[in-house]
């Protein structure tokens, strides 16, 4: 597979660019909207390498002002970005582009698309307004009223101002006279303004689209179902594709760029943030992101604390470990890691490979890439940061071990759950809670001893839900004996998966502080 990673356009879009020796027709895999792509990743990673197999060239990307690309507060640029990603497809001598959106993305695709580009919606919502109204309606469930700060309404992992959410609702369907098809889910219905379109039924969107990223399942015969029709659709004539220019640094604002790099045999994909007033014994930075999740969604606050660090005079990286993002093969039958070994092993390739002294560096992570960095005994770091930390175990999964254990626990059985029920009443709490520092969640004693013990400075940055977690398993405790080398900050209005403002706020204002505060000479 040939895949050609840059920015393009201004402001740039992160583009992805699969292209095959010879390209029949060309399509533009639009981006769902927040936490849908978040989700889809992967996915829509394995839609464009079989695509590629079938020689159609496909370009993947973050829209202007989204994920990795640059800056942008254009409402309009979801939709300005769809139409560039197609201008870049054609620029490589291709003739027939085709537009594909799942979920969210269907209605940007639907208004990018020309009237003679194909157009392929899978699970789209009836339009634009039932789309941000079921949103709002999640968001309030999820966030809670005080989801609008400033004058930005953050819906589930995509924050929207007022001229933006006005352009999103007003998107919906037309009928085209291009070749168009719906996938949708069994037994719904097509987007009624789209006219007589052919509608198919596919399995497994559910599975992806209806859970979280670490329990969402890429529906492989679903992508089959998809490809098949645009490999029907794709002219029989292939020609061979020129290459696309394509930058490889992004300029972000006259003082701070980015790069693309690659570390370590497994290739692992990384961004690397730098600014021009940086000196040569700067700090690094290492951001992990939570779970199986790329920086994009909510996971997107990454991209403007990494740019806030390197203005203040950090190199900073953001890393895709193995099974996230871009880094690693796509599997259809794909499975998540989840406290994992291959993990602590890709954050040794980094580490190894930045080559970086232990007092000039910092490891932030959020959630599951919070119980990686504090991983790091090893390697030593000045400076471990852990956001939404709820996992304090010592011992990691065996290699080759997925989160399918993780789900039997999260999703218990009726058998199970009876269990729990007794297990709770009849077993002292303080006997379950000398029981769970042993078990999967260990204590936060044991957690931290090795890093104090290395040197390391520690501190959790926590929301109510895991700073409940935090005092059952000890940090208190921990924050006594080790006054001064570990440290808590609660948010009391923040949540776990940092869609609420008030809480990505503080993850970006306390890490820059704290990394100030540990490289004083430097930042």
């Amino acid at each position: 597979m040939t895949t050609l990673h840059g920015w393009s356009g201004s402001p740039a879009l992160r583009v992805a660019v699969h292209l095959p020796p010879a390209a029949r027709a060309g399509v533009v895999i639009v981006p769902p909207l927040g936490q849908e792509g978040v989700i889809a990743y992967r996915t829509l990673r394995l839609l464009a390498d079989r695509l590629e197999a079938r020689g159609v060239a496909s370009v993947r990307y973050d829209p202007s002002g989204r994920g990795d690309a640059a800056p942008d507060t254009d409402p309009h640029a979801q939709v300005r970005s769809a139409g560039h990603a197609a201008a870049l497809l054609r620029s490589t001598g291709v003739r027939r582009i085709g537009f594909v959106g799942l979920a969210s993305a269907a209605i940007v695709a639907a208004e990018a698309a020309a009237d003679d580009d194909a157009l392929v919606v899978w699970d789209p919502p009836a339009s634009g307004r039932a789309w941000l109204r079921g949103q709002r309606a999640l968001a309030t469930m999820t966030i809670g009223s005080d989801r609008v700060l400033d004058g930005v309404e953050s819906l589930v992992g995509i924050d929207v101002d007022e001229a933006e959410a006005a352009v999103l609702g007003a998107l919906t369907f037309t009928p085209c006279a291009a070749p168009t098809v719906a996938f949708v889910r069994p037994g719904a219905p097509a987007p009624r303004k789209l006219g007589a379109v052919d509608r198919i039924e596919v399995h497994g969107t559910d599975e992806l689209m209806d859970r979280t990223s670490m329990h969402a399942r890429i529906p492989g015969p679903a992508v089959d179902e998809v490809v098949a029709w645009i490999d029907t659709w794709a002219p029989a004539v292939a020609e061979t594709p020129r290459t696309p220019v394509l930058d490889e640094v992004l300029d972000v604002d006259g003082r701070v760029s980015e790069r693309m790099v690659r570390l370590g045999p497994e290739a692992l994909f990384g961004i690397e943030t730098v600014s021009s007033a940086q000196g040569h014994d700067a700090p690094t930075v290492v951001l992990h992101n939570g779970s199986a999740e790329h920086r994009v969604g909510a996971s997107d606050y990454q991209v403007a604390l990494a740019r806030d660090l390197a203005r203040d005079g950090a190199r900073v990286l953001r890393i895709d470990r193995r099974g996230t993002g871009e880094s690693s093969v796509v599997r259809a039958d794909e499975r998540d890691f989840m406290f994992a070994q291959e993990w602590i092993d890709d954050q040794a390739t980094v580490l190894d490979a930045l080559e970086v002294p232990p007092d000039r560096l910092a490891l932030v992570g959020m959630c599951a890439g919070a119980w990686l960095a504090g991983r790091a005994v090893d390697q030593t770091p000045r400076l471990v940061v852990e956001i939404s930390p709820n996992d304090y175990r010592r011992t990691p999964a065996a290699p080759g071990s997925y989160a399918d254990h993780v789900r039997a626990v999260d999703t218990p059985s009726p058998r199970r759950q009876r269990f729990r029920t007794l297990y709770n009443r009849w077993v002292p709490e303080r006997l379950r809670t000398r029981i769970a520092r042993r078990d999967r969640v260990g204590g936060v004693v044991g957690h931290v001893r090795p890093l104090v013990q290395h040197g390391t400075e520690v501190v959790l940055v926590v929301a109510p839900e895991d700073a409940e977690l935090f005092d059952r398993l000890g940090g208190r405790r921990a924050v006594r004996r080790w006054s001064g080398q570990v440290e808590v900050v609660r948010v009391p209005d923040g949540d776990h998966a940092l869609f609420s403002p008030t809480m990505r706020a503080a993850v970006r204002a306390e890490v820059r502080a704290r990394v100030a505060a540990t490289f004083p000479a430097h930042v």
